[in-house]
């Protein structure tokens, strides 16, 4: 017999698959070092490439932008022309939060 906690869990879980879906799709965007730097950049003000570039420190301009092509297919930033530059901006409020949640857990304990 399964423990009625374990049954509510699990009902749970297959109730919001979805949404578990979504969230793993959203931090799997984390988990690459560009695009984390990139998006701790955008949570501080809106930039073009070749500013993201020198900011992120890592690969050529074609990388990163292929890097912010994925960002922005995803829906966590937007972009606007500025006559010749295209300038990039954060989107998603929640990508904000999470970047000063682990600013606040990992970074200013030093681990």
């Amino acid at each position: 017999m399964i423990n009625p906690k374990l049954r509510a869990i699990q009902a749970k879980f297959k109730s919001q698959e979805t949404v578990c879906h979504k969230v793993l799709s959203t931090l799997s965007l984390f988990a690459n070092k560009s695009r984390f730097r990139i998006l701790c950049a955008l949570c501080e003000g809106d930039f073009c490439v070749s500013e993201l570039v020198g900011v992120v420190g890592q690969g050529k301009t074609s990388n990163i932008s292929q890097q912010l092509k994925m960002l922005s297919l995803a829906g966590l930033i937007g972009s606007s022309r500025d006559h010749k530059k295209i300038i990039y901006r954060l989107k998603d409020v929640r990508v904000r939060a999470i970047v000063r949640f682990l600013e606040q857990n990992y970074v200013k304990q030093g681990r």
